[in-house]
């Protein structure tokens, strides 16, 4: 189960980082707005929704503007060891900007719980990474560094694990009208035989567009019933689509930026 989730979440920030450098959607522009059969609860045949997104890739670079919430979660098997992965990003497409603040905290029995925490600004060609309580490092880059930076972003397409969903109903989520799917992950334990005690999957596509508005996936396993379990939970949530939003270096990364050369 983890080595399913986790490294997606791991592309998934590079992604939203090199997607910052950017907002150019690919020339693939992944599973269209179609309808196609698909089951029911009920379990019978009629025309619905497609359920297939476009990838997250596609689907940021073709809004002009966002804030994108993703959350990982997971616990055990012993209950005292946890971790959680935290990634805020924002962006505007008409001003040329993002920021994305990465947030992980691992926790252990008895050990001090272990923080990272990394925000990452980037307006035009130039980026400043980096924290108050770490200190701040600038970058430029060239109008070829940064399109070569794009052409990179347009060659990953990534969509979060959907098995075989199930058209629930129309909905407006986040302020996107939306179609939403439930879904469970196929052969979840087959392979390790524990016993999976919660198999849940949802998520939302915009009715224009068919990226994803909301995803939610929880999953619960355990070797033996009433043993250890692991506990995982990822979510991922787009908000204030094409809205406004304002976007600026703060203090500690205009200290450290290089002072522009005097005009001759």
């Amino acid at each position: 189960m983890k080595t399913r989730i986790f490294p997606a979440l791991t592309l998934l920030l590079l992604l939203m980082l090199a997607c910052s450098l950017s907002g150019r959607p690919s020339s693939n522009s992944g599973a269209g707005s179609t309808e196609q059969p698909i089951a029911q609860a009920t379990g019978t045949p009629t025309p619905l929704p497609d359920p297939n997104p476009v990838s997250i890739n596609n689907g940021l670079a073709s809004l002009n503007s966002y804030q994108m919430t993703v959350t990982y979660t997971s616990t055990g098997p012993d209950p005292a060891q946890s971790s959680k992965t935290d990634i805020e990003s924002q962006r505007s497409s008409d001003s040329d900007a993002s920021v994305t603040h990465f947030t992980m905290t691992a926790v252990k029995p008895g050990e001090k719980p272990q923080v990272s925490d990394t925000i990452t600004y980037r307006i035009g060609n130039d980026q400043c990474s980096g924290s108050d309580a770490d200190g701040w490092e600038w970058a430029s880059f060239s109008p070829t560094e940064a399109e070569m930076q794009g052409l990179i972003t347009n060659m990953i397409g990534l969509t979060p694990i959907i098995d075989d969903p199930v058209f629930v109903a129309a909905e407006t989520v986040n302020g996107v009208p939306a179609n939403h799917f439930n879904f469970k992950v196929s052969g979840l334990g087959d392979s390790s035989g524990s016993v999976v005690n919660i198999n849940q999957g949802d998520y939302w596509l915009a009715v224009d567009g068919q990226y994803i508005v909301k995803y939610l996936l929880v999953l619960e396993m355990s070797a033996a019933p009433n043993s250890q379990v692991m506990h995982q939970e990822i979510s991922i949530d787009l908000n204030d689509i094409n809205g406004p939003v304002s976007i600026a270096f703060p203090e500690g990364c205009l200290a450290v930026a290089p002072t522009p050369s005097p005009t001759p």
